[in-house]
């Protein structure tokens, strides 16, 4: 009975006064599918364990063949033709029977009184008033979405006279989670997670699509395998068994709003159904009672995701397409509707939706047909801005190209095919993009703000690139303010994505939450799904930078999620790199490789964020040659070392640290120099200032430029990095006590925030200086088999199988080689193997790496 404590305590509450000899009622009503029937099984099971007799029954799904035909079958009275003609004998059979099972406390539990017929209705309300002097109680459950409403006029009546009622709700997020991982064993995965969040908190929803997903053996399915259009078969049962109790007015209505998506306006739906707003009382009314729609603030909206999606993918395709076309054509003739015609309308509806497959399909078919030049002009226009928004600049730069070039140029595709080309004529760091903006800008082409806001953004992104991140963020916040006065049908979000991104490239975080928060609100509001991956990505970022890595996970595996239903391999790209971020910061170098191990295929950044992220994850494991190998081969616009810092300026000191290791002093004191000259150029962001004094610190063994890093720098990972390396220049110095405090200070922060591996290597620093810190605390573990092995020999374990030496395992962990050796006796005790060779087949055949892995492999 999960998230149903309080219901709950009112059924114990009937019971107790049941065993004491008194009598009660309590009426449990609810939406279909939010567990009404499971409270009164449980009731039930829970009474007859107590000792309290029980009369058990309900109303079937398709009504009653004879009136309180299931209270003699629950009394194991026979039918009775007499009893058919006269309600008195009928009523009178029934008191007689209940109270000779009433010498001891029995408990009715009567399910689903909405389907009863009026008679049995009647009947009940005679029987509850004649046996109130007796220890009866009765437990009565009906729907809230029963058309006639006999059954809420009963429990009306009997609430007035004194029953207890409870009305379900839907279960919280909590609830929902721990429903979920009792029914699969463990916590949802992010992929199951976004889809379970469509059921709205439904249990029924729930049960039946995880059961569904099961049984269809999904359940382990990648990402782009669980769309909302492949739902399993058992729910969409449940759904059209609920859609088919509809009038066929009502249904019609509900079909229709599931095809055309987001809130429908009331005045668009009786337009496109032949009616008036007055006309559709009834089937909204109809809809709103059996739990399906809401009427909101901006028309009628589903109360479930899933069942919308259920209802739209169960309409033939034929129709889909023509309810959307008719909508296209609608809104063609009202001047507050769309401004494409009706063939790409259903197109912009989808792109706006995030359903950016779905929508190059239509666009494809569409532009087969010989249609008018604008359809054609708006379909291609459209089609460049999908393959934007899925990574394929240079094709949606050539598809706007296309569109610009024609003779004729309406206002809304000019301007759209402009905004398309503005911004991945960015993302590629085109190097006509700025003078192109600063036409937009400085000329009189007569655009419209939604292309100055693309024009602003762009500069900004440029302006970043070059190192000037005080004028990029001037830039970005003038775009970010133009764009908030779009329209809402035809607002976009880029400037809202680089306005936060530069905010958490120098920690300003709670403002870049804050940003984030506001475009979530803004798309959720206004259904605009095709930027919520990108969103997610970047709060994954954020809380990376924010030192707090569940979160970011969290909210990484949330993006990936969404990028697969909506086909934003950007956004997945900048989510795995966060996720393999997190797992080098733990020492979790398998995940860290796993996550980088598919090449960048977005711009020019994102290839130099993978390229800086594998190149740390190859310093870790390879030392820092390996690691200035890759730093070298750097390659495109962001090889200038400033628009490198730019993006994240806290990796000066770490490609420092890198330069010296590997015996490079001029690089490093060019990465000094230009992290200086990015502080110069950006004044009133401390966290460069910060982070220049930290790379020229480490440079120069400058203990005072360290001090000052270790107080200003705005980013937990790379303040805890300053004060370890002011200890380190401390210990150089003489200093030990000086330099203990600082490691320990170090120390506590990367515990802190659980960078692991960062901890282990500040552990070896203090035992260099004769000072030993534990980290372990006593866990109950099983005397073997995985589960035994602490965290170290976990780690050590795992390494061994990808064939690193102890040797290597000892350079990675900061261990000593003995101490290695002593770890693997342990784990091969506990997992009962002999030999290296053993333990890799093993953790191949538990599953535990793939067997792709092999055990010699560092060794190759």
């Amino acid at each position: 009975m999960r998230g149903r404590e309080r219901e709950w305590r009112q059924v114990e509450g009937l019971l107790r006064t049941l065993r004491q000899g008194g009598t009660g009622t309590l009426l449990v009503d609810g939406e279909p599918g939010v567990g009404k029937s499971r409270l009164l099984d449980e009731a039930a099971d829970v009474a007859a364990h107590h000792g309290v007799g029980l009369i058990r029954g309900g109303v079937e799904e398709l009504g009653e063949l004879v009136s309180c035909g299931f209270l003699l079958e629950s009394l194991g009275l026979p039918f009775e033709a007499q009893s058919a003609g006269s309600p008195t004998h009928l009523l009178d059979r029934l008191t007689k029977a209940f109270q000779e099972r009433a010498g001891a406390p029995v408990l009715a539990v009567l399910d689903d009184l909405h389907r009863a017929e009026p008679a049995t209705l009647k009947i009940v309300r005679v029987l509850h008033d004649r046996l109130t002097a007796r220890p009866v109680g009765w437990l009565l459950s009906g729907s809230t979405a029963e058309n006639d409403g006999r059954a809420a006029s009963l429990f009306g009546l009997l609430e007035r006279n004194g029953a207890a009622r409870v009305t379900l709700a839907p279960l919280s997020p909590e609830a929902v989670a721990e429903l979920a991982t009792d029914m699969l064993g463990r916590p949802p995965d992010p992929t199951t997670s976004v889809l379970m969040a469509g059921a709205g908190g439904n249990p029924l929803l729930i049960i039946e699509l995880l059961t569904g997903l099961r049984d269809e053996g999904r359940l382990d399915a990648p990402p782009g395998a669980m769309s909302h259009t492949q739902l399993p078969v058992r729910l969409r049962r449940v759904v059209r068994r609920w859609t088919n109790a509809l009038s066929g007015e009502a249904r019609s209505l509900v079909e229709t709003a599931a095809v055309l998506g987001g809130p429908l306006p009331i005045e668009q739906a009786a337009s496109l159904l032949g009616t008036t707003p007055a006309g559709l009382l009834s089937a909204i009314e109809e809809a709103m009672a059996a739990g399906i729609l809401d009427v909101t603030g901006r028309g009628l909206a589903f109360r479930y995701e899933l069942v919308g999606t259920v209802t739209a993918t169960s309409v033939p395709p034929p129709v889909r397409d023509a309810l959307l076309s008719q909508l296209g054509a609608l809104t063609d003739l009202e001047p507050a509707g769309g401004v494409f015609t009706a063939s790409a309308a259903a197109v912009h509806v989808a792109v706006t939706g995030g359903r950016l497959e779905e929508a190059e399909s239509m666009v494809q078919e569409r532009l087969a047909d010989n249609r008018s030049a604008q359809s054609v002009a708006e379909l291609r226009c459209l089609l460049s801005d999908i393959m934007y928004r899925t990574g394929r600049d240079d094709e949606a730069i050539h598809e706007a190209d296309r569109v610009l070039a024609l003779p004729a140029r309406w206002h809304h595709v000019r301007d759209r095919a402009v905004v398309v080309r503005l911004y991945a004529m960015t993302r590629r760091h085109d190097d006509y993009v700025g003078a192109y903006a600063d036409d937009i800008i400085e000329g009189e082409s007569g655009h419209g703000p939604t292309v100055t806001v693309a024009a602003l953004t762009a500069l900004a992104t440029i302006e970043r690139d070059e190192g000037r991140l005080s004028n990029a963020f001037a830039l970005a916040e003038d775009a970010w303010r133009l764009a908030s006065r779009d329209p809402p049908d035809e607002r976009r979000y880029e400037s809202c994505l680089t306005i936060a991104a530069l905010l958490i490239d120098v920690r300003r975080l709670d403002e870049a939450r804050a940003v984030l928060q506001q475009a979530r609100t803004d798309m959720l509001a206004h259904g605009h799904l095709a930027w919520a991956a990108d969103v997610a990505a970047l709060e994954a970022r954020a809380e990376f930078a924010a030192g707090r890595f569940d979160d970011a996970v969290t909210a990484g595996k949330r993006a990936l999620s969404l990028a697969a239903v909506h086909h934003m391999p950007l956004a997945a790209e900048v989510a795995s790199g966060v996720l393999a971020a997190v797992a080098l910061r733990r020492g979790d170098l398998r995940e860290a490789m796993r996550r980088l191990a598919a090449p960048a295929e977005g711009p020019s950044e994102a290839h130099s964020r993978h390229t800086l992220l594998a190149a740390q994850v190859t310093e870790a494991c390879d030392g820092p040659r390996s690691a200035m190998t890759l730093l070298t081969a750097l390659s495109g616009p962001l090889q200038q070392l400033s628009s490198l810092l730019a993006m994240d300026s806290t990796v000066s000191a770490w490609m420092v640290r890198v330069a010296m290791g590997a015996g490079d002093r001029s690089t490093a004191e060019s990465i000094v120099t230009t992290a200086e000259a990015l502080s110069h150029a950006s004044l009133g962001l401390p966290m460069l200032a910060a982070s220049a004094a930290h790379a020229r610190g480490l440079l120069d063994g400058d203990r005072e430029a360290l001090s000052l890093a270790a107080e200003q720098i705005e980013d937990k990972w790379a303040q805890a990095s300053a004060v370890e390396d002011l200890g380190m220049v401390l210990k150089a110095l003489g200093e030990r006590q000086e330099a203990v405090t600082g490691l320990d200070r170090a120390l506590a922060i990367y515990d802190d925030i659980g960078s692991t591996r960062d901890a282990a290597r500040v552990r070896r620093r203090l035992r260099d200086l004769g000072v030993r810190r534990h980290h372990w605390h006593h866990t109950q573990r099983p005397a073997s088999g995985w589960g035994s092995l602490t965290e170290t020999e976990h780690a050590v374990a795992l390494l061994a199988v990808d064939g690193w030496t102890n040797r290597q395992i000892a350079e990675q962990m900061f261990l000593s080689v003995h101490t290695v050796a002593f770890h693997l006796r342990h784990v091969y005790r506990k997992l009962s193997v002999g030999s290296r060779v053993e333990l890799t087949r093993l953790a191949v055949a538990q599953e535990r790496v793939g067997p792709d892995r092999s055990h010699d492999e560092r060794q190759s």
